[in-house]
């Protein structure tokens, strides 16, 4: 008889569990977080990188559910640390903005991303031009920040410089198109 009335207890305990997480709203907006804008703490005129100018702007997202393990955290925390460090102007200008989305909370941005469970992904807007790019390499250093923070400042300058090398490289084409002799009709 006690058996059976811990297996109830225990089931009437994850039925009030599940009806909790889901009784939360579908498409509950993200949070912007801007720590380093509202304690000051940004270095005057830093000679690190801004984004292109044919960036218009630029997203670090970090992706997590309800419930992080430490690497998910940490993950979080290094990649706003590393925007505070290496691009202090473009975040606190905002030019680079760091987002959190709880995709337990938010399933609408998770299945847009195509995002299943934690991540860490960088988007560009460059006029009507828009461009995702899922973050795997931060993972096999989540635990050690000494080594994550030089491969996320590497990521994002590759991912901001390949905008600039595809716009060199169609107007170089161009170009050579423009400078063919036309054939006679």
């Amino acid at each position: 008889m006690r058996s059976n009335n811990k297996w109830i207890f225990l089931l009437v305990f994850c039925v009030m569990i599940s009806g909790a997480s889901s009784s939360r709203v579908d498409g509950q907006k993200s949070r912007e977080i801007r720590t380093s804008a509202e304690k000051d703490t940004v270095a005057p005129e830093s000679k690190r990188p801004a984004p292109p100018a044919d960036i218009d702007s630029l997203l670090v997202i970090h992706f997590h559910p309800e419930v992080q393990c430490s690497c998910c955290i940490k993950v979080g925390i290094y990649a706003k640390e590393g925007l505070e460090r290496f691009y202090p102007k473009a975040y606190k200008d905002s030019c680079i903005i760091f987002r959190e989305y709880n995709i337990d909370e938010d399933t609408s941005t998770a299945k847009k991303y195509k995002i299943f469970w934690s991540a860490l992904g960088f988007e560009k807007f460059s006029g009507k031009t828009r461009e995702f790019k899922e973050i795997e390499s931060v993972w096999e250093v989540c635990e050690e920040r000494e080594k994550f923070l030089p491969n996320f400042k590497r990521e994002l300058d590759e991912f901001m410089n390949e905008t600039k090398k595809k716009r060199s490289e169609a107007e170089d084409k161009k170009k050579v198109q423009q400078s063919r002799p036309k054939r006679p009709e």
